[in-house]
């Protein structure tokens, strides 16, 4: 495995060979983290953090992540605080995320003991849709995860897969079966049925 500094995407990118372990972070290493960025911060700063890393600080999930992801660009006081930070993560900008068309309008301010750093969230149904679409076993073990915590309402994944999820590059029958499986598994057979309607 390789750690590098790639200035222009992010603080530190992974390359991953086959075979590599790659490191995870939980939630206690993640707030240990942002407690150093903010304790380096000289004025507030925005720091938005999607995946994973969002699951695990606002939704109650367990499973522990190999970075902190943000859809927005990340500030340049942020990347140059992490350079300094002694618990280091894996901070970066996602190449690829697809987020429900207004879920900019729904973030959430997580309420976090920082003087400076300000971290905002997806609400917890457009985390759900942005990794049902992205589909990979430990998304739905995120996923799963949330939903035990507090159950999603499914009127509302419903509504928002069908008006805010048409913008997704992609096969959108292959999008539909995606989004169905992860309703099957959270709600049964009767989730996947208010598709039809």
């Amino acid at each position: 495995m390789v750690l590098s500094y790639e200035h222009g995407s992010g603080v530190f990118c992974v390359h991953v060979q086959e075979g590599d372990v790659v490191r995870t972070y939980d939630r206690d290493q993640i707030l240990l983290f942002l407690t150093e960025l903010d304790e380096r911060l000289e004025e507030p700063v925005v720091l938005e953090i999607i995946g994973g890393a969002a699951a695990l600080l606002a939704y109650g999930a367990r499973r522990a992540t190999k970075d902190i992801d943000s859809f927005a660009s990340i500030d340049e006081k942020i990347l140059e605080a992490a350079r300094g930070v002694e618990h280091r993560i894996p901070l970066d900008r996602a190449t690829v995320a697809e987020p429900p068309y207004n879920y900019e309008d729904r973030r959430v301010i997580l309420d976090l003991p920082f003087r400076n750093l300000v971290v905002v969230v997806p609400e917890r149904h457009d985390i759900l849709l942005m990794k049902s679409v992205r589909a990979l076993r430990n998304d739905d073990e995120v996923i799963q995860e949330m939903h035990d915590v507090e159950p999603f309402d499914l009127d509302t994944i419903v509504e928002r897969y069908k008006s805010e999820m048409g913008q997704v590059i992609g096969d959108h029958k292959i999008l539909d079966q995606k989004i169905q499986l992860v309703v099957e598994k959270l709600f049964g057979r009767r989730g996947v049925r208010r598709f039809a309607r």
